[in-house]
């Protein structure tokens, strides 16, 4: 007889990813896909990365070694620098934590907020490996809802109040992603910004502003951080896997001193503290001013790319089939696909060779939501970056086929 393991309430309730579900169904030879939200590795900076693994041998004896779980000093330091601008101050050492990955720091946000039960106000859609890490820790959702410029800030008091009469108590959090928003590419206009920051004081709910797309801006000006609205409250985190690479799986966050000494706590459990070898290249590739150069070319290569696919699909797809505004920076193209379910297209897609997300995978299921409820159904996410230009054009049209 196999063995019965006696699971925990949190395993038994967990979920798999629908996205990490869905890749199994397209991991097949020839496919085109603009499911997964992946940088493009042709754009990684491999030979200056290599060139900074010359700092191992200077200081070897403190990357080989355990670090603090704060971060690597050099590291923080830089980034407390780079902070000011965004931040609109410079953040002391107390308030910077580095963390494995930006889904690290949702982690430990929730292990140090969130009790079981506890609400959590998201953007409808939303990033799923966010829904997946506050469904973990028991969190319920409350849906505001977003346009061409983001999440409709005018409705948020309403969500509140409906979340009261619910619970008996406020939500627990807020989690936005500013700029060029997974999946919708939106980008939160500064009044609704200021608006947000103003009502998350008044009800004292703090604020998770994620950032990882903000400096993958193609055109137009940079938007003023929430963090440098609020007199506290804000919780900004962001990463090295987009502007950098994913494989280095370092991120950061600021907040209140407070909060983020609770963060270090909690990290202490998890994992004592994030990769010192790869702290260590990161602060070299900095100092060394690789980032400021690697930027530009990045912000180039996938402004090209986001071009093609709007001109692909503009000349791909038959008027009214589909609907979407076009990204001013980040990752994706979010299609309304009105009259059509993007479940069923997904499997005709798959058929034709070209994959996509539909769009309930960027939405709560309804027995876990708090309030009105979205499922998303005729909606689809589109990523342009990791496909080559040749790619994008025939995957418009085997799309535009089984559309068809």
């Amino acid at each position: 007889m196999p063995f019965a393991y006696a699971f925990s309430k949190s395993a038994t309730a967990m979920r798999p990813s629908p996205i990490r579900e869905l890749f199994k169904l397209i991991q097949r030879p020839g496919m085109i896909s603009f499911a997964g939200g992946l940088p493009d590795p042709a754009i990684f900076p491999v030979e200056e990365f290599a060139h900074c693994a010359e700092a191992l041998s200077e200081h070897g004896h403190v990357a080989l070694q355990y670090g603090a779980t704060e971060g690597y000093r050099p590291l923080v330091d830089e980034l407390a620098r780079r902070m000011e601008k965004p931040l609109g101050r410079v953040p002391s050492p107390e308030e910077l934590l580095i963390a494995s990955g930006s889904q690290q720091i949702m982690d430990m946000i929730s292990r140090v907020l969130i009790d079981p039960g506890d609400v959590i106000v998201v953007e409808a859609p939303t990033y799923p490996g966010a829904l997946h890490t506050f469904r973990n820790a028991g969190a319920r959702f409350a849906l505001v809802p977003c346009d061409s410029q983001g999440m409709q800030v005018e409705t948020l008091e309403e969500v509140i109040a409906t979340c009261r009469r619910a619970t008996g108590k406020a939500p627990k959090l807020i989690y936005t992603i500013i700029n060029f928003s997974n999946p919708s590419g939106a980008c939160l206009a500064t009044d609704r910004r200021r608006r947000l920051a103003e009502i998350a004081g008044q009800h004292a709910i703090p604020v998770l502003e994620d950032d990882p797309y903000g400096a993958l801006r193609y055109r137009g000006e940079a938007l003023p951080t929430l963090f440098s609205m609020a007199d506290g409250g804000v919780l900004f985190a962001s990463s090295f896997s987009k502007i950098l690479a994913p494989g280095t799986r370092v991120a950061w966050a600021v907040g209140d001193a407070e909060l983020i000494r609770k963060m270090v706590v909690a990290k202490q459990g998890m994992d004592l503290c994030t990769s010192m070898v790869a702290q260590v290249l990161i602060a070299e590739y900095c100092r060394r001013g690789y980032l400021e150069d690697h930027l530009p070319r990045i912000c180039a290569h996938y402004a090209a790319k986001a071009r093609a696919m709007s001109a692909a699909l503009r000349e791909e797809l038959d008027a009214g089939a589909a609907r979407w505004s076009d990204p001013e920076g980040g990752f994706f193209f979010w299609l309304e696909l009105p009259g059509r379910d993007t479940r069923e297209v997904f499997r005709r897609a798959v058929d034709e060779g070209v994959a996509f997300l539909p769009g309930p995978a960027f939405y709560p299921e309804p027995d876990e939501t708090v309030g009105a409820t979205v499922d998303g159904s005729s909606m689809a996410r589109l990523c342009f970056t990791f496909a080559g230009g040749e790619e994008i054009a025939e995957g418009s049209r085997r799309l535009a086929r089984a559309l068809a």
